[in-house]
């Protein structure tokens, strides 16, 4: 079975009038972009300052409690989402876990110039004086897993530092991270949010933020359909039904919630080439896998 990265969409971007979303076009990492002469990627200290958001991550304090075949979030109920606009051309998703650090997928972010990112966005249609929760910023500096491959979409996440810490509010706060000791989560109720194209016959992504629940399947399940690409690094959801994430949410988080505190267990990877309504598994990269490089370079307590 052939697998893509659930990754960018091409932009065009009107200032005065927001965002034109009918121009936006799906891009897999089967057709990679052209390498870059100086890609901004950032070399982290060897020892990064701590930095522990235990006790209020993964809490939402300003709204109560697709994305394919899932309905409209409500405005600001994933906090930590962050909308990732790439080199002025592709779209991906990403979550906030610091004040300084956004987690998101490595094919968003390889071999990228730039990254303007909407914090505390609901409709990326919109302009900034239209959605007055928003912060946006620009970061040129990133760190993709060092063992990041691109031709079976293994080690799947990358880190963007912002240039600044950004002042937590209602609608800005991080998400906790899963530890090395999470559960597999299989048979769980995983969540999933986005902006990504809301059905295959989509013309482009969603303005605003969508979400849908979706049971978390073995690995073993997932290897069936994925054979090899599947690793201990990976985890899966069943998407039948044709509920699940589709191109554009690539970066975004896979989340579960226990006593209303999210923890992000996994990151939007791949899904299947035969499109996003199929009902063939989603794969992300599974956090805890990963908590430790995360850990290392953000000096995050996970």
């Amino acid at each position: 079975m052939k697998v893509f990265a659930i990754v960018f969409v091409a932009i065009a971007v009107a200032q005065a009038s927001g965002l034109d979303l009918s121009k936006y076009q799906p891009r897999s990492v089967l057709y990679p972009r052209a390498p870059v002469e100086n890609p901004n990627r950032w070399v982290p200290p060897k020892v990064a300052p701590t930095v522990d958001t235990r006790g209020f991550c993964g809490q939402v304090q300003s709204a109560p409690s697709r994305i394919v075949g899932g309905t409209e979030a409500t405005p600001h109920s994933a906090p930590w989402q962050v909308a990732i606009f790439i080199d002025g051309q592709y779209f991906c998703g990403g979550t906030l876990i610091s004040n300084e650090w956004v987690l998101t997928a490595a094919h968003c972010a390889d071999n990228a110039i730039f990254f303007n990112i909407y914090l505390g966005s609901h409709n990326v249609r919109l302009t900034a004086a239209e959605e007055p929760t928003r912060v946006e910023v620009r970061s040129t500096q990133y760190t993709v897993h060092p063992n990041w491959g691109s031709i079976r979409i293994i080690n799947d996440v990358a880190l963007i530092k912002l240039p600044a810490p950004i002042e937590f509010t209602p609608e800005i706060q991080p998400i906790c991270m899963a530890p090395s000791t999470e559960p597999d989560h299989t048979g769980d109720i995983l969540h999933i949010s986005g902006w990504g194209k809301p059905s295959d016959a989509a013309a482009g992504i969603s303005p605003v933020l969508r979400e849908v629940d979706v049971p978390c399947i073995s690995n073993a399940e997932c290897a069936a359909t994925y054979g090899a690409t599947i690793t201990a690094g990976n985890i899966c959801v069943d998407t039948t039904g044709g509920k699940g994430s589709c191109n554009g949410d690539s970066g975004g988080p896979l989340t579960y919630v226990a006593n209303g505190v999210h923890n992000q267990v996994g990151v939007v990877s791949f899904g299947s080439s035969a499109g996003c309504e199929v009902g063939l598994p989603a794969g992300f990269s599974r956090v805890s896998y990963f908590a430790e490089w995360i850990s290392s370079v953000t000096g995050l307590v996970i």
